[in-house]
C-alpha cells in the first residue's frame, strides 16, 4: 500500500510553524535563564560578578580576620541578596579571612539584637561588619548597595556592592577612621544630590556624617563639606569653622557660577584668610583649547597645573558644569597654596551666569582661569572648587553620573587621600557596574555587533537547511 504524502505547502507551513514555536520556546528560555543565572554568564572584562583587581589587592593585604553578616530571611526571593551573596561569596573565596554569615531576623533575633542593637525595622540585605575583636560593627544599608539614576531617558542601575563592602572593611579594622561632615542649613545640595559623591566616601573607607555646623563634633583629621551654599554663615559659624581649620580639622568648600558669592561675605571673608576666594561669573571654553575634548563650552574640561603636588595626570576625563572661577592664591604667613585645575588661555569669564550665549560680550575677562586649588596652613587644608555641580548626581547636563564622567570623583578621591593621609582608597570604578540588561554582556559595542549578526544569520541559515533537507527527502521518495 502507497503512504501518502503531505502537500509539499503543507510541509512548509509546518516548518514555518515550527521554527515560530522553537524561537518564541527559545525566548523564553533566555529570559528564564536571565532571571535565575544572568550574574553566571557574563563575557564582559569588568562584570558584575568578577572582583576588581583593587578589591583582590585590598583583600589580600587584609590583616584581620572579618565578618560579614547580611540580613536575608529564609525563603524570601530577592534580587539584591543574589547580587550581594555573589560577592560576598566571591569576596570570601578570595581572601580566607572573611567569614560570611546570613542571619534570618525571625530566627535568630539575638544575633541581630547584638549587631544593631534592635531587631525592629532592619531591611533585608543589611550587612553588617564586625572585626576580629568585635569593637566595631559598621552597618552598611541595603540602599547603599544599589544606586539608579534616570539620565534623559535611559534609566541606569548600578551595584555599588563590591566598593561598599571594601569601605566598610576599612572602616570595621581602623579603630579611628576619619570622617566626611556634610554642612546643612544654608541651603546646600541635598543628601540625594550627593549621594555618589558620598558612596565614593564610603568606598574610600571613611565616616559620612552630616550636621550643622554648631550641633557636630568634628575630630583632627575629619573634613566639613560646604557644597553650593545658597546663603552665608553666621558670625559664630565662620568663627567656629576658622576654630576647626585652626585644629586640624579639613574643609571642602565647592562653589560655581549658580552660588550668590556676592551675598556670602562671611564665607568669602573666612576664606580671605587664607589667601582663597571665589570670582564671580560663568567660566566658558571652547572645546578645541583643551586636551579633553568636550563638545560644550559650558562643560569644561580642566588642564592639570604642573607641579600640583597631588597628581602626577588626571585620572581620566573631568567634566565641571557651571564652573566660575577661582582668584589667584594670595600669599598668606603660614599657608601654601597649590592650583591643581586650570582652564586654557583663551577661557572666558561670563559676568552675566544667564547669557545665552558663550561668546565673549562686553565687560567678560579672559585668560587662563584657576578651577581647583588646594590651601594647607599646619595640620589643616583646604579644597577649594570653582564647580558644585560637577559633585551633584542626577543634574541635567553635568555628566557627573558614573556612566559619564566618574573621574570627578576619581580626582576628589585623590585629593581627599592627600589630605586625609589615608593611602590608596577605592574610587567608585573599582568596584561599581552596571547591572546588564541582557543576558550576556560583551566586552565592547563591536564584539556585541558582530554576536548579534552572527545570531541573525544562524536561524534563516538554519531553516534553510532543514528545508533543502525535506526537499531532498521528499524527492528519494
Amino acid at each position: 500500500m502507497k503512504k501518502k504524502k503531505l502537500p509539499f505547502g503543507l510541509y512548509n507551513a509546518l516548518l514555518c510553524l515550527m521554527a515560530a514555536i522553537i524561537f518564541v520556546l527559545g525566548v523564553m528560555c533566555v529570559q528564564a535563564a536571565e532571571e535565575k543565572w544572568y550574574l553566571k554568564i557574563d563575557l564582559s572584562d569588568d562584570g558584575v560578578s568578577r572582583l576588581s583587581d583593587y578589591t583582590r589587592s585590598r583583600l589580600e593585604a587584609l590583616e584581620e580576620d572579618v565578618t560579614l553578616h547580611i540580613i536575608h530571611s529564609y525563603g524570601i526571593a530577592s534580587d539584591l541578596y543574589d547580587l550581594q551573596s555573589e560577592t560576598l561569596m566571591k569576596m570570601a573565596a578570595e581572601c580566607p579571612r572573611i567569614t560570611v554569615e546570613t542571619i534570618d531576623p525571625a530566627a535568630q533575633p539575638h544575633l541581630l539584637l547584638e549587631l544593631a542593637g534592635d531587631t525592629a525595622g532592619i531591611p533585608e540585605g543589611t550587612v553588617f561588619v564586625r572585626n576580629q575583636q568585635g569593637s566595631r560593627t559598621v552597618r552598611i544599608d541595603a540602599e547603599e548597595f544599589i544606586f539608579a539614576r534616570r539620565i534623559g531617558a535611559d534609566q541606569y542601575t548600578i551595584y555599588c556592592g563590591e566598593a561598599m563592602l571594601i569601605g566598610g572593611i576599612d572602616r570595621a579594622v581602623d579603630e579611628d577612621p576619619a570622617a566626611v561632615w556634610f554642612i546643612t542649613g544654608h541651603g546646600e545640595a541635598e543628601e540625594a544630590a550627593t549621594a555618589q559623591l558620598r558612596l565614593q566616601l564610603s568606598a574610600m573607607g571613611l565616616e559620612v556624617r552630616s550636621g550643622v555646623l554648631a550641633m557636630i563634633q568634628p575630630r583632627p583629621g575629619d573634613v566639613l563639606a560646604l557644597i553650593a551654599p545658597e546663603t552665608d554663615l553666621t558670625d559664630g559659624e565662620a568663627a567656629a569653622l576658622k576654630n576647626h581649620l585652626n585644629s586640624g580639622i579639613h574643609l571642602l568648600a565647592a562653589c560655581g557660577a549658580d552660588t550668590p558669592i556676592d551675598r556670602l561675605p562671611n564665607l568669602t571673608g573666612l576664606m580671605d584668610l587664607y589667601g582663597l576666594g571665589w570670582r564671580s561669573g560663568w567660566a566658558v571654553e571652547s572645546p578645541a583649547q583643551t586636551a579633553y575634548f568636550v563638545d560644550e563650552p559650558a562643560l569644561l574640561s580642566p588642564i592639570l597645573a604642573e607641579g600640583n603636588g597631588v597628581l602626577d595626570a588626571l585620572p581620566g576625563r573631568l567634566i565641571l558644569p557651571r564652573s566660575c572661577a577661582l582668584a589667584t592664591p594670595a600669599l598668606r604667613p603660614g599657608t601654601t597654596s597649590k592650583v591643581l585645575l586650570t582652564t586654557s588661555d583663551e577661557a572666558i569669564l561670563k559676568k552675566d551666569v544667564n547669557a545665552a550665549t558663550t561668546a565673549a560680550q562686553p565687560g567678560d575677562e579672559s585668560g587662563c582661569l584657576p578651577l581647583a586649588i588646594l590651601a594647607e596652613c599646619g595640620e589643616s587644608s583646604i579644597l577649594q572648587l570653582s564647580s558644585a555641580q560637577m559633585l551633584l548626581t542626577g543634574v541635567e547636563g553635568a555628566g557627573s553620573h558614573v556612566l559619564d564622567a566618574s573621574e570627578n570623583l576619581s580626582f576628589v578621591a585623590a585629593c581627599m587621600e592627600h589630605i586625609t593621609d589615608s593611602g590608596e582608597g577605592a574610587t567608585l570604578e573599582a568596584g561599581v557596574k552596571q547591572l546588564p540588561t541582557q543576558l550576556i554582556t560583551f566586552p565592547n559595542q563591536q564584539v556585541q555587533q558582530q554576536v548579534s549578526l552572527v545570531l541573525l544569520l544562524a536561524l534563516p541559515a538554519a531553516l534553510t537547511l532543514i528545508m533543502l533537507i525535506v526537499v531532498l527527502r521528499r524527492r528519494r521518495l
